[in-house]
């Protein structure tokens, strides 16, 4: 006798209760699986010819069974916490089944329903965790729909906002063409979507952030590497984990390793965007090298008049009454205005920067000009560089004492 009971309580290398407990995790686990297959079979109610439904009860009450047993084999095998976990799983899948028994339900709310279970029991189980499976967790199983998706996005009239008008235009469409992104994601993992927000404070498409069930992307564009980066954090807030950085990036880069698609490449302009500075002005500039141009035109601006106002320094007379820099910013300017009209992409776009710089110091000069026809007292013109001597004064000559001058 004592014999036997020494053997019950070393099945496996383990106590009893670890035994049952882990015999329990199987047949929540065997279960859940079931159930989920026979909704894919099922249709609806007045087609379940095959039974189905009954099928999915039937499993649904073994499964609630087995996690009763399991409360008290956790309390001892493990810890409270766990206990406590089974307690609210069997909560769950007995309020489930009394769902489905009073009332209609359809397969997609059924799936939905089921992979939360699935979910909530890895959540704490790990070594039952789906999405370790490497056939379970085949990103391939809706890559299909996704590229789908994207290839809507893409066919639409303005797969990118190349004006400011057609942003807001735009945005409706990428955020729907995201949500629906989402909704699949969702489905597939057993949680529900999480709320989508483009904020206007950022514009920068590798940016995102996941908090309290909402993810957070600029309005520049939504890069789908970040979207489902983010996404991997939802399913781990919903499952009770920590967000873990290193398992959501890694998520990311396997779900979209094989597909070409690397993000809806979604990128429009915005009020203070340098790409609409070119864009908007139709030099048929049609990708990035005009952020270039209108960063080496500005420095090319800056650059030409600071060497006219040096120029001044070297000849202080100037030429006909007013300094070089009056004339190189009229010349300039006047430049600027006729290449921006007449030279082709992207020598206009430069025209116009470097005119405009000039253009802002000619406006200068003019005021100075225009001053003394207002009837002001013509200031001295002083070239850069070059200071005027200090005056000196000269003292009065004063008459020698008791004397008087008379003129």
């Amino acid at each position: 006798m004592v014999k036997i009971s020494g053997a019950l309580t070393t099945f496996n290398g383990t106590s009893k209760e670890r035994y049952y407990l882990n015999f329990n995790r199987d047949q929540i686990f065997i279960n859940l699986i079931a159930t989920e297959g026979h909704f894919r079979n099922f249709t609806n109610l007045k087609e379940d010819e095959r039974g189905f439904l009954n099928c999915i009860v039937k499993h649904l009450a073994d499964a609630e069974g087995n996690a009763s047993e399991a409360i008290s084999h956790a309390l001892i095998a493990e810890d409270k916490e766990t206990s406590r976990r089974f307690l609210e799983l069997r909560d769950e899948i007995r309020s489930f089944r009394k769902w489905i028994q009073s009332s209609p339900i359809t397969r997609d709310d059924g799936i939905r329903e089921i992979r939360k279970l699935r979910r909530q029991f890895e959540g704490f189980n790990i070594d039952y965790d789906v999405s370790k499976c490497e056939t379970c967790g085949d990103p391939a199983e809706i890559m299909a729909d996704i590229t789908k998706i994207i290839g809507e996005l893409k066919n639409k009239a303005h797969a990118t906002a190349a004006h400011e008008a057609y942003a807001d235009d735009f945005l409706v469409m990428e955020r729907e063409m995201a949500e629906k992104v989402l909704a699949k994601l969702s489905e597939k993992y057993g949680v529900d979507p999480p709320e989508l927000v483009i904020s206007d404070k950022c514009h920068e498409p590798m940016i995102g952030l996941y908090t309290a069930g909402r993810i957070m992307v600029c309005r520049t564009g939504i890069n789908l590497h970040v979207l489902t980066h983010e996404f991997w954090h939802h399913v781990q807030a919903m499952n009770g984990k920590h967000l873990d950085e290193g398992k959501a990036e890694s998520f990311a880069i396997e779900l979209f390793a094989s597909p070409p698609q690397k993000g809806l490449y979604a990128l429009h302009t915005h009020s203070h965007n340098d790409r609409k500075m070119s864009m908007i002005r139709d030099v048929g500039i049609g990708d990035w090298k005009d952020v270039g141009v209108i960063y080496g035109g500005e420095l090319l601006g800056f650059s030409t008049d600071y060497g006219l106002k040096y120029l001044d320094t070297l000849r202080p007379v100037g030429w006909m009454g007013q300094p070089l820099s009056f004339w190189g910013d009229l010349l300039g300017a006047v430049g600027g205005v006729l290449g921006a009209l007449y030279l082709e992409a992207p020598l206009n776009l430069l025209a116009a920067l470097v005119g405009g710089y000039l253009a802002t110091d000619l406006v200068n000069h003019l005021i100075r000009i225009a001053t003394p026809v207002a009837g002001r007292t013509p200031p001295v013109y002083t070239p850069p560089g070059v200071y005027p001597p200090p005056s000196v004064s000269t003292p009065p000559v004063a008459g020698a004492r008791g004397k008087y001058v008379v003129s």
